[in-house]
């Protein structure tokens, strides 16, 4: 039957995504609406709980339903691990998804960004292999009416990751280079500037580069897919 008054309350609570984050990043992200309106990348070191963040590491850890994916369009091409499919999700991961995807998150990415996010956001989980990348897009896609892709978000779930592995994300407006981070959160307003890629995987790596990404969409466009480099190079004309 349907909830109302308290339980509703209670119910709408747990799955907001502010309910687990940690009180002092909530207090701070109120704050940086102004650089994500300016196209700039936020990185939230410490984000969640740390009992979600451990909870949602083991559930990625312990998942035997990873597909390698690779595929080439103009200009951009990649290959990784993910978790894409709904119905293959652990029970954890499903969970996780209701939390990112809740109206209230919508609410609350939405007051963030400056952007209405009120389409259906779009949540996976990744899982980068050695020689797994992907090449310089950003992130600009359709998926329908009111799912234009608005803010960006990557929470990073792996553990004791050195930098040497690669695996990194290179923030081309500002060229930083960022190495995944345990429990940090990146989030960015999507656009023609948000150019980024992930770096190599190393042979060498030894451990798991796991993440939670996605989008949250809109009805609003933001601009075309990939920047568009020269048809050709080489010498002469």
């Amino acid at each position: 039957a349907p909830t109302s008054g308290p339980a509703q309350a209670t119910a709408d609570a747990s799955l907001s995504i502010e309910t687990y984050l940690r009180p002092s990043v909530r207090t701070a992200l109120t704050d940086v609406g102004p650089r994500l309106s300016a196209g700039g990348l936020v990185v939230v070191r410490d984000a969640f709980a740390a009992d979600f963040a451990e909870r949602m590491y083991r559930c990625l850890d312990r998942s035997t339903s990873w597909r390698v994916f690779e595929g080439y369009e103009e200009d951009f091409h990649y290959r990784h691990h993910n978790l894409y499919h709904p119905e293959e999700y652990p029970a954890d991961l499903a969970w996780c998804s209701q939390v990112f995807s809740s109206p209230s998150t919508k609410a609350w990415v939405s007051r963030l960004s400056g952007r209405s996010c009120s389409g259906p956001a779009q949540f996976s989980a990744s899982w980068y292999l050695p020689g797994d990348y992907s090449l310089p897009h950003n992130d600009i896609a359709e998926s329908g009416e009111n799912s234009n892709r608005q803010v960006a978000f990557v929470w990073h779930l792996a553990k004791d990751w050195r930098s040497e592995w690669g695996g990194a994300l290179f923030w081309c407006p500002k060229g930083c280079y960022l190495p995944p981070v345990f429990n940090t959160l990146w989030l960015f307003n999507v656009g023609p500037e948000s150019t980024h890629f992930v770096t190599q995987v190393s042979p060498y790596a030894q451990g798991k580069r796991l993440a939670i990404n996605g989008w949250w969409t809109g009805p609003n466009a933001t601009g075309d897919p990939v920047w568009k480099g020269p048809d050709r190079i080489g010498t002469g004309r």
